[in-house]
């Protein structure tokens, strides 16, 4: 008798205790762009980059909150707000604030230096980054506008 009451009691306590699943942030860590870390330009307003010409890169260093690469033939930096935010579930995001610091004065060909302003045009235009292991994507509301692959 004694032991079918031990019994029982295990099989409660087993099947009275629910398991509390972790949600995905506690199951990994939180994803956020280490310092050093290259990313490099692979589409800009959703159109892929020709991987055999030259792209920008991004580095971004939230001890200094600076995002700064290199643009097509000038480096250029940014003062960077990085904010968690939870709009896309399936990768770590954040509100994104860029605020222009400098460019380069370097003068390269007209077609370099149009895509230079373009691109840095976008960068200033962000308002979310979403960062996977591999992939970097700049939002400019809910439109993607620049894709990095981690170099």
């Amino acid at each position: 008798m004694k032991n079918i009451l031990n019994l029982l009691t295990i099989i409660l306590l087993l099947t009275g205790c629910g398991t509390v699943k972790p949600t995905s942030k506690e199951q990994s860590p939180l994803l956020v762009p280490e310092k050093g870390q290259v990313w490099q330009l692979v589409a800009l307003q959703g159109k892929m980059l020709d991987p055999k010409e030259p792209a920008p890169t991004l580095i971004l260093n939230l001890d200094a909150a600076t995002a700064s690469g290199f643009a097509y033939c000038n480096e250029y930096s940014f003062q960077m707000k990085l904010e968690y935010s939870e709009s896309h579930a399936e990768n770590d995001s954040y509100a994104l604030h860029l605020q222009l610091w400098g460019a380069g004065g370097l003068r390269c060909p007209e077609s370099e230096m149009n895509a230079e302003s373009r691109y840095l045009a976008l960068l200033a235009k962000s308002s979310l980054l979403v960062i996977s292991a591999t992939t970097l994507t700049i939002y400019q509301r809910n439109k993607e506008i620049l894709r990095y692959s981690l170099q």
